[in-house]
């Protein structure tokens, strides 16, 4: 999928006079964020699946974003420019100006990023300044090899041979110059280390005390078993979910999305929305409204009640005489604990508010 379900919201870049396109669940005020960042020639509509399961919890935000030249992201001036630096600062503007807001506390924020995009959630995270609290890799290891890079490209080709860059814009719904950039040794313009065997990039995390998730595929030829080992060995507290049958990367289907959401560790209050009954009046204050309508001379009981309340008052509705009642009827004194009773000839509608209020109140101790 490269065209994305949901609506595309802008996030202007004033110096370059230009947006990022994002889509977004969940409350903007939410205190947990999960930044969900796609792949080489993805565009956000990679998340769709895993924003759909996470429109019911609450207290969770979940942002995917375009790329510049991808999906509904503007396009770099001349269609010319595309770096991973470019890519970084894009998101780095992003996070400390839309999910940080001026004067409110910094929420949790969580990165999720798929192959390329989760090299620059290592970048992200070795910056105290974004925040970074937690990050997921999609089938991308703390190594690169320069055979993966190569079976990227390798992957890419249909009937033997490799499309045309106009071919695979279209495909991916991504720019022009997105397509040529990424095929120039240029466009990895961030500083990494290096060896015989590829890109390394273990050392950004060296400090980052956040919990740290992967997906792997179990047929991917980017993040090896060799990689999820040099993962563990490194961060013993990864979580590690293996998709059998999966190549390069994981694709968010139920399991996935479980995972990560279930990775997030939500309060429990606050995972899911809950439905209250709708509070119904005690049965006494029905019998009251009765008696008070008709007539009807009411004594006061106090009895059991299988309601959440210690006792509830109740009524006993008593058929009125026919005969004319030479006194007013009083009821019975309580004792202290306990309310009084006015006469029966007392204005009902009072009598009603205050002995509602005595009722209320019994049901609150």
């Amino acid at each position: 999928m490269t065209i994305s379900k949901f609506p595309a919201l802008q996030f202007p870049i004033p110096k370059a006079h230009r947006h990022l396109a994002y889509s977004a669940v969940g409350a903007a005020n939410s205190p947990h964020v999960l930044l969900c960042l796609p792949g080489l020639l993805e565009t956000r509509a990679t998340f769709d699946s895993l924003l759909q399961d996470a429109e019911e919890l609450h207290g969770l935000r979940v942002v995917s974003l375009d790329l510049c030249g991808r999906g509904d992201s503007s396009p770099l001036p001349g269609d010319k420019g595309y770096t991973m630096q470019v890519y970084l600062e894009d998101i780095e503007h992003f996070i400390r100006t839309e999910l940080m807001s001026e004067g409110k506390s910094v929420p949790r924020i969580e990165v999720l990023g798929t192959s390329m995009g989760g090299i620059l959630g290592m970048y992200l995270a070795c910056d105290a300044h974004n925040h970074v609290s937690g990050l997921f890799l999609n089938d991308i290891g703390l190594d690169l090899p320069w055979m993966s890079i190569y079976g990227l490209y390798d992957g890419m080709k249909k009937e033997g041979r490799l499309p045309t860059p106009e071919e695979m814009a279209s495909k991916f719904n991504v720019s022009l110059g997105a397509v040529l950039a990424v095929q120039s040794p240029s466009h990895f313009d961030l500083s990494y280390r290096k060896d015989w065997k590829g890109m390394k990039f273990g050392h950004l995390l060296s400090d980052f005390k956040g919990p740290l998730r992967l997906m792997h595929g179990s047929e991917s030829g980017v993040c090896t078993a060799q990689q999820v080992k040099d993962l563990q060995r490194a961060f013993p507290k990864v979580k590690v979910l293996e998709v059998a049958g999966a190549a390069h990367p994981v694709p968010f289907n139920a399991k996935v999305n479980k995972f990560v959401l279930a990775s997030l560790d939500l309060p429990v209050a606050s995972s899911a929305k809950v439905a209250l009954p709708k509070a119904e009046p005690h049965k006494a204050f029905a019998q009251m409204d009765m008696a008070l309508e008709e007539g009807l001379v009411w004594k006061e009981t106090t009895v059991a009640t299988d309601e959440p309340v210690e006792v509830m008052k109740s009524v006993e509705v008593i058929a009125p005489n026919p005969q004319p009642v030479e006194q007013p009827a009083v009821a019975t004194t309580p004792p202290e604990s306990e309310a009084t009773v006015h006469p029966a000839n007392a204005q009902p509608s009072s009598l009603w508010v205050w002995l509602k209020q005595q009722l209320l109140g019994a049901t609150k101790k």
